[in-house]
């Protein structure tokens, strides 16, 4: 299979991740949106309750389990966040690839990024976890060595694309 042109696997790579994009950001809107939202959520429910027969739990039950949800919705933003970004700059990658020319300083710069968008969602895990602990909040935070060894990929292949320009550039003042 080619790697350049139509019908090649940047192709279809890049159809892959244009739907995962879409998915991204309309996930990420909805997240939004509830976090919007879950602040709202005790006053709503005390003039639902006031309306009907509607039994609110005890207030301070309603508050911690109202912060555990909002938690664990902070942590899919900080993590769609992430991976959107992620694709994004996959997708500009591709770009140059399906252009014939991926050996450019702005791909080595795009790794980087990557890398560290990849390094700040880790953070970020650690982050909740630790707050998770203080409220007692389930999040489910399980962070793994091959995370840390992708990261740590992402930084070569940046180191890579950075030798690989300006070699390439070398080469284009030679001839």
């Amino acid at each position: 299979m080619r790697a350049i042109g139509k019908g090649s696997l940047a192709s279809i790579l890049a159809i892959g991740l244009h739907i995962t994009r879409i998915i991204l950001s309309i996930s990420l809107v909805g997240i939004v949106v509830m976090l919007l939202i879950i602040p709202l959520l005790p006053s709503l429910a005390e003039m639902l309750s006031d309306w009907g027969d509607l039994e609110v739990a005890d207030e301070g039950d309603e508050k911690l389990a109202s912060l555990n949800v909002y938690f664990s919705v902070a942590h899919a933003f900080a993590t769609t966040a992430v991976m959107l970004f992620v694709v994004n700059r996959l997708l500009e990658i591709l770009k140059t690839l399906r252009l014939g020319s991926p050996f450019v300083k702005e791909n080595a710069d795009r790794f980087r990024a990557v890398g560290y968008a990849l390094l700040i969602g880790e953070g970020a895990k650690f982050a909740f976890g630790f707050f998770s602990m203080i409220f007692r909040a389930d999040i489910d935070i399980n962070s793994s060595f091959i995370s840390w060894l992708a990261i740590i990929a992402v930084f070569v292949l940046a180191e890579v694309f950075r030798e690989g320009a300006r070699m390439k550039e070398e080469q284009d003042l030679t001839v």
